[in-house]
């Protein structure tokens, strides 16, 4: 089976005008590696090829995963420069910032790492009461990139944002909606389902070229956060020294042995 998988659940009359994303990985976790991610993006090509006026990210109905994250497996653990490496997610993520409809992220069970920031670069969340949101990249010791950490600092207060990334225990639904993260807060998946199709059905209804308009410059606006020369110079410093660090390498090979992670700071 592939990873991703799309239907249309559009008004009787115009299906394609609400479009719906599975993630069909569920025995990996639908881990963002990149068949995964290469599918999400070409699913929204698609989408916005044929006309798509609103579309729906989610999981299979039921998991107790919704997404792990980005596939540790595919991080770099030989001391690359961090800057040449090429991250698949963050490619993924500006197509999904660029898409001309508004994406709506339904969500169920445990949402960890990337896919925290995947579900906060979408335009709507609707979440079941089982959804959790955990930002993991502390407990395997890798530098979260600048752009990530702009990201969550748009979508959440800064003493939370700090807080997740700085423990990584995961945040409740509730605690989502009161953050501003979440739209729409339901009781289970079956009614996270039919709340997310509604709701792309309504914006379906809308004038889309305007709907497309406010959302480029919504995008723009939000967009603007500019570094200086030094800044970027600091930064890249220290994720450097992050990704090439013993502790990196503890991070991911614990989370290949499915062990705790012992950090040094060295």
């Amino acid at each position: 089976m592939p990873p991703v998988t799309t239907a249309l659940v559009g008004s009787d009359d115009r299906p394609g005008d609400v479009v719906e994303v599975t993630m069909s990985a569920s025995e990996r976790r639908n881990a963002l590696g990149e068949e995964m991610l290469a599918g999400l993006s070409a699913a929204i090509v698609e989408a916005a090829r044929t006309g798509c006026r609103a579309l729906i990210v989610r999981a299979e109905s039921g998991v107790s995963t919704w997404s792990a994250g980005y596939d540790i497996t595919a991080l770099p653990v030989d001391g690359s420069d961090p800057l040449t490496w090429t991250n698949p997610l963050e490619a993924f993520l500006h197509v999904l910032r660029s898409a001309p409809f508004p994406v709506i992220a339904a969500v169920e069970g445990g949402v960890w790492g990337g896919a925290c920031e995947l579900v906060m670069t979408c335009d709507l969340v609707v979440a079941a009461r089982s959804a959790t949101f955990a930002v993991t990249p502390a407990r395997l010791g890798v530098p979260y990139n600048t752009a990530g950490v702009a990201h969550f600092l748009g979508a959440l207060p800064l003493n939370v944002a700090k807080e997740m990334f700085f423990t990584a225990d995961p945040i409740t639904a509730e605690a989502a909606l009161a953050y501003g993260v979440v739209n729409r807060l339901v009781e289970d998946g079956a009614e996270m389902q039919e709340t997310a199709r509604d709701l792309g059905r309504r914006i379906a209804t809308r004038a889309p070229l305007a709907i497309r308009a406010i959302k480029g410059e919504m995008t723009a606006l939000t967009d603007a956060r500019s570094l200086t020369s030094d800044d970027f110079e600091r930064l890249t410093e220290l994720r450097r020294a992050a990704w090439t660090s013993a502790d990196y390498q503890e991070g991911v090979r614990a989370f290949s042995e499915k062990r705790s992670p012992h950090f040094t700071g060295e």
